[in-house]
This record gives C-alpha cells, sequence and structure tokens, in this order.
C-alpha cells in the first residue's frame, strides 16, 4: 500500500496482519518525527496532510467563515460525513439522525469546523462536531408551559394567623353623620309643645317689647341687633346674663330681649330659667306646671319635653323662641351647675335644637357662686347693672372673678324711676 494513499474505513477492515505489522516496523524506523506521523496518520486512517495543503484549507475555512453556507450544505461536509460513518460502525453508539430528510436551523454565521479543531484537534478526542450538529433546543410556548398547581392549604403568614380587630366595629360606634338613621342638628324643635300667650299678663311684668306700645322698646331692638352682630363676628352663640347684685333687672331685660330676638325669622333662640336660687321666669311668662331644671340638667327630663315655644299671638312674637323654665328652688344649684352631667345634657340641648342664641338667666354674680361655677358653659357675659343702686367697683369685681379669658360682651344700665314702667331707660 502506498504511504500517500489514506486508509478508508473499508481498506482498515481489509488491513492484514501483515501489512499492520510492516506499518509498525516502518514507524520504528522512521528517522524523523514527521515520517512517524505519516506512518501514524495511515496506520488509523487519517489523510496525510502535506504543509501546502494544509495552508490552503485554512484559507479555504476564512473564506467559508465570510459567506455563510446553506443549512444543508452545512451538514453535508465529508468531515461530517466520515463522523456519522463511524458512529454507524460503533455497536454501542446511539442511533444517526438523518440530516439530508430533517435539516436544522443553522447558526446566522455558522462556523467552519476547521476553526473548531483548532482549538479542540481530533487527536484530543473531543467530539465538537456532534454539538455543533445538534442545535439548542427551541423553547416551549406559553401554552406548553404547565403552571404548577397552588397547594390546596397555604401556609399563613403571622398577621394572617392573629387578625387585627376589624374598624367597622369602631365606626359602628361612632356613627356618620351621613347616616339615614342619623338625626339631624335641630331635628328637635319641631316637635316642641307650646304654651299659650296672653299679652295683658305680659302688659304687666313690663315685656314691653311684646305690645311695642312703650317707646323704650326701641332701645332693646339696638341692644338685639349689636348682640347679634357681636355673637356672628366671633362665632359664638352662648350668652350669660347676670347682674353684680339683686334687683338689677337681669330677668326682665332677658325675657324683653329673646322677645326682640323672636321677631328675626331666621334666627332660634332659647331662653333658659338658670337662676335656680330665685327662678321668676314662668311667673314673668304666666305659665304654669313647666317642671323641674334640676330634673332637666341631671338628665331625667328629655329635651323636648322640658323646652316649650311661644304659641299663635297678636304681638307678632315669633314661634323661633324656645324657654326652659323653672318653678322649683335648687339648694345646691352651683354644685349642679359644675356636675358632668349639666354639661352632657347641654350639649345634647345644642344638638337636638340648634339655636343661633341661647340666653341664660343666672343669679346675680357677687350673692352666689353660680355664674363662676357655670363659666365653661357660656361664651360672654352681658352685665345689667341698676341705675343709682350698681357702683362701678362692683361691676369690676365681678370681671375679677370671671378672670380675662370671659368676654364682657356688654352692660345695660336700667335706669328705672319710680314704678310707673314707662320711666325705664337703658344704656349700653
Amino acid at each position: 500500500m502506498s504511504d500517500n494513499q489514506p486508509l478508508t474505513r473499508k481498506s482498515r477492515r481489509r488491513l492484514d496482519p501483515a501489512e499492520r505489522d510492516r506499518l509498525i516496523a516502518e514507524i520504528a524506523e522512521a528517522s524523523s518525527i514527521d515520517e512517524t506521523v505519516t506512518h501514524l496518520r495511515q496506520l488509523v486512517g487519517v489523510p496525510h496532510v502535506t504543509a501546502d495543503e494544509e495552508a490552503a484549507a485554512e484559507i479555504e475555512a476564512e473564506n467559508a467563515a465570510l459567506v455563510p453556507e446553506s443549512p444543508d450544505a452545512l451538514w453535508t461536509t465529508d468531515a461530517f460525513d466520515d463522523e456519522a460513518d463511524s458512529l454507524l460502525d460503533d455497536e454501542e453508539a446511539e442511533p444517526a439522525f438523518d440530516y439530508a430528510e430533517e435539516p436544522r436551523h443553522a447558526p446566522a454565521h455558522p462556523t467552519a469546523p476547521d476553526a473548531i479543531g483548532d482549538v479542540f484537534p481530533a487527536e484530543s478526542g473531543l467530539d465538537m462536531s456532534r454539538e455543533m450538529a445538534e442545535p439548542a433546543a427551541e423553547p416551549e410556548t406559553p401554552a406548553e408551559i404547565e403552571t404548577p398547581a397552588a397547594p390546596e392549604h397555604e401556609p399563613q403568614s403571622i398577621a394572617e394567623a392573629e387578625p387585627a380587630p376589624e374598624p367597622q366595629a369602631v365606626a359602628e360606634d361612632m356613627p356618620s353623620p351621613f347616616d339615614e338613621d342619623t338625626p339631624m342638628p335641630g331635628h328637635g324643635w319641631d316637635r316642641l309643645a307650646s304654651i299659650p300667650v296672653d299679652a295683658r299678663h305680659l302688659e304687666r311684668n313690663l315685656i314691653i317689647t311684646a305690645s311695642r306700645h312703650d317707646p323704650a322698646h326701641g332701645a332693646f331692638d339696638v341692644l338685639r341687633t349689636r348682640l347679634v352682630q357681636t355673637l356672628l363676628e366671633n362665632n359664638w352663640r352662648r350668652v350669660a346674663i347676670t347682674s353684680p347684685t339683686r334687683d338689677c333687672g337681669k330677668t326682665f331685660t332677658a325675657t324683653n330681649l329673646a322677645i326682640s330676638l323672636s321677631r328675626y325669622e331666621n334666627n332660634r333662640t332659647m331662653l333658659m330659667d338658670m337662676d335656680m336660687r330665685n327662678p321668676s321666669l314662668a311667673n314673668v311668662l304666666g305659665a304654669s306646671d313647666v317642671g323641674s331644671m334640676g330634673d332637666f340638667l341631671q338628665g331625667s327630663v328629655p329635651v323636648t319635653d322640658h323646652f316649650k315655644r311661644l304659641g299663635r299671638n297678636a304681638l307678632n312674637i315669633g314661634s323661633n323662641l324656645a324657654v326652659a323654665m323653672n318653678d322649683r328652688v335648687e339648694p345646691y344649684a352651683a354644685e349642679l351647675l359644675q356636675d358632668p352631667m349639666t354639661a352632657s345634657v347641654l350639649e345634647r340641648m345644642m344638638d337636638e335644637l340648634d339655636p343661633d342664641i341661647v340666653l341664660y338667666d343666672l343669679p346675680p354674680a357677687l350673692a352666689f357662686d353660680d355664674v363662676i361655677a357655670f363659666k365653661g358653659q357660656f361664651d360672654g357675659v352681658l352685665m345689667v347693672v341698676g341705675g343709682g343702686l350698681t357702683r362701678a367697683e362692683e361691676v369690676r369685681e365681678v370681671m375679677r372673678r370671671l378672670g380675662d379669658d370671659v368676654p364682657l360682651l356688654g352692660v345695660v344700665l336700667n335706669q328705672a324711676e319710680g314704678e310707673d314702667s314707662r320711666g325705664y331707660t337703658y344704656g349700653y
């Protein structure tokens, strides 16, 4: 056999022992490494390549890398065919794929087998041609991916194991103002009962603003207007009416002012007899069986039962005036006025009747401590002084006891001369 003729797969099978021994002897007698490599290539069936042929092969490989081959041409090169034939001869080898019938998609820029062989030569035993021939599997489509089923019982976190109390329980204790079941402010005003108005009785008790025959009623109208303006400017509603000493005319002033305010159609006025040591409002209005103010402040009597509105009359006294009277003396009036229950009842009263102005007829400030005990329930003080009776230092003492935080809304001078009501004049 010629040294330049490579052994094929068929010739290797017909190689007899004599020829094999000859090739081995030639390898042993070789005088150079090149001759030894040539005989080894012939022995194992690798074709002999000269230096010129190897340089030409490298140039061809570089050109092939610049111009991509078609998929079919890539998989039908001689190197791949020789590798496929060697796999068929191996009895334990895996079944080979028919690349001609099912061509695979080649990379966009295929690499020549010679370039791979430069890194991993054939003599190293690493078969990189098979890895080249089998491209990576295509990713599955979303439809083929199976979503794992959720576990039947997921582990609970600490927050789920111990749930916090729902905020609805708090909301139930605090009704929303938009709830249909929540009464609107002032809902009890229309449910108040009325009392009859006796014009002659009012005139006998010097309620001059009722009939308006006495020219002095104009002073109360001016007082009414200035008081309303002051309250609106400061967003106040609660007025305490008192005097330094007895017999200054505080109840007379409070009643005439309330009737004058009742003629403001869009203004709800409330007058309360808070002088529980000497109640007199019921006598001035000519009402009977008016109930106890003490029971009302202790929460024993509902708001709509204790307050009364003035009924229809020919004196043009408005129905937007409600009065709370008293027919019983309270020996512990100051303690009752300072009781927290009183504050709670008055707050409920303001919510149910929603008045614009509340007039509290209180006892004389220097005679008892009722006004000081009731200090937190009014916004300002209207002082009534008697002409020729009240001294200036008494007025200053009242304001000193109340403190600088209590506004003085005005001073009403009741200049009564004699017993004739037509002689009254008023200063403010």
